[in-house]
């Protein structure tokens, strides 16, 4: 009975022995699961970061300069959220004339991009947070607007319904629209090298 009893104690003793190592190597691999974790993370961000750099890059050489601004015209349909979160992930934000001059010269370039076609572009201008009250998508409020104005359709006439901005492309003229609807858009980026 006494060498049972040994044994069974030598064979709890070599168990919890074993335990003990396997508890250290799972803390070991947890702690590199971890370090690989955060090595993943940092891969992830510097991928972020180069997107954007490539992005602000391609929007600089691709599409048109302006001051401190360059415009891009993505030819691919998406609706107002879907457009800000691209121009977004590319470096940018999308476009938001601050005044004449630059709308001028961003309606020129979208002109002449679907030239001869019509096509109507989003801004990254909304009155999403108050009726009336159009802003940036970066959160500053529109001095310059450029409403179409015509007696049978001025803008803007949605209402509660339209609360984002588009352009048009043939005349630069400004229109609300449903938020939900698909279109094309045009990225703003800043050119360093101007800068």
């Amino acid at each position: 009975m006494d060498q049972a009893i040994h044994k069974l104690n030598v064979g709890h003793y070599t168990l919890d022995v074993k335990v003990s190592q396997l508890i250290d190597r799972v803390s070991r691999l947890d702690a590199k699961v971890g370090d690989l974790e955060d090595s993943i993370s940092e891969v992830y961000q510097h991928s972020k970061d180069n997107r954007k750099e490539i992005g602000r890059l391609e929007g600089c050489q691709k599409g048109h300069r302006m001051g401190y601004k360059c415009y891009l015209v993505y030819n691919r349909l998406e609706d107002y959220a879907g457009a800000s979160r691209k121009c977004l992930e590319r470096g940018g934000r999308m476009a938001m004339p601050r005044d004449r001059k630059e709308q001028e010269a961003l309606a020129d370039y979208v002109k002449g991009f679907f030239h001869p076609g019509n096509w109507p572009v989003w801004l990254g201008v909304n009155d999403l947070r108050s009726e009336g009250l159009y802003l940036f998508d970066d959160g500053t409020r529109v001095s310059y607007f450029q409403w179409r104005k015509h007696f049978l359709s001025s803008q803007p006439d949605g209402g509660r319904r339209e609360n984002c901005v588009a352009m048009s492309s043939d005349d630069g003229d400004w229109w609300d629209h449903y938020c939900d609807r698909t279109m094309n858009y045009v990225c703003e980026f800043d050119d360093r090298v101007a800068l």
